[in-house]
């Protein structure tokens, strides 16, 4: 019997946390974030907020700087303010017990799915650049490491997962395979979760059960992205929701990647608020 399953991690509705890196939009912060990335609840969480004297009265920085940063530590006028968070549960304790039992099947199942090459089926939506930023020198640096594929849905196994999740590619499966968006596919690879979402890694062994006679993106569009697209400042939920805004990671010198990621326009468009394309 097929089961169906929502990827849970990204549900917004549970919980709303104060903390102004935590509270992503209105609908609230993702479980995956509270439960799993900062561990923050049911015992909250602790932020230092840095601060200026100086500032506090109004007065110039003797450094001439316009923001409390790493620099200004060893400053007489610095100093930090300890703040406590805690999140907040949105619905009701009956349906969090509820919620609560539903995550546990919910991580169950993923533990017979994680690290394992897998039978996956799904119909390609959006065929993307794999973008990211290599900061190790604190610059710009962005590198294009493969191709990503992204669904709407699609079937793990004998299950359907009625949720969004990526697969990647390398440049050289994406050549073999020549494959179009709207094309549904049959493919093996092996589930990772990243940052609460569901990428596939090592995909391979790609066949096409549909066509779906859509746009295929040239291979050499996709590598020059790293060139024609933009850094947008912040997370804007218009670039978001916005089928040429892509969320790609930061990559420090150690390998490990930065807490937040970053938004790239693959249209060029710099700044956001004068932006001639709809975002859907």
């Amino acid at each position: 019997m097929q089961t169906t399953w929502k990827n849970l991690y990204k549900v917004n509705g549970i919980f709303l946390c104060p903390h102004r890196q935590h509270k992503h939009s209105e609908k609230g912060t993702s479980v995956w974030h509270i439960l799993k990335n900062k561990k923050c609840y049911p015992d909250g969480c602790i932020s230092f907020l840095w601060k200026c004297r100086k500032f506090d009265q109004r007065r110039k920085c003797h450094r001439d700087k316009k923001h409390v940063g790493r620099e200004c530590f060893s400053c007489k006028f610095f100093y930090e303010e300890k703040l406590m968070f805690q999140p907040e549960v949105k619905i009701s304790q009956d349906k969090f017990a509820e919620f609560q039992e539903q995550l546990v099947e919910f991580e169950d199942w993923l533990e017979l799915l994680k690290g394992k090459r897998i039978e996956v089926r799904g119909t390609i939506d959006r065929i993307l650049p794999l973008l990211v930023n290599n900061s190790y020198d604190r610059r710009l640096r962005i590198e294009c490491r493969g191709i990503l594929f992204y669904f709407r849905s699609g079937i793990f196994g004998y299950d359907r997962f009625d949720d969004p999740f990526y697969a990647r590619l390398s440049f050289k499966t994406y050549e073999r395979y020549k494959l179009s968006v709207g094309d549904e596919i049959d493919m093996l690879a092996e589930l990772r979760i990243d940052r609460g979402r569901f990428v596939f890694w090592k995909t391979g062994s790609i066949e096409v059960v549909r066509p779906g006679n859509g746009e295929q993106v040239p291979l050499n569009s996709l590598q020059q992205a790293k060139f024609t697209g933009s850094l947008i400042d912040g997370q804007p939920a218009k670039c978001l929701t916005c089928i040429n805004g892509l969320m790609i990671d930061n990559i420090k010198a150690d390998g490990r990647k930065e807490p937040r990621r970053l938004v790239y326009c693959l249209r060029g468009v710099a700044d956001y608020h004068y932006c001639p394309y709809r975002e859907i």
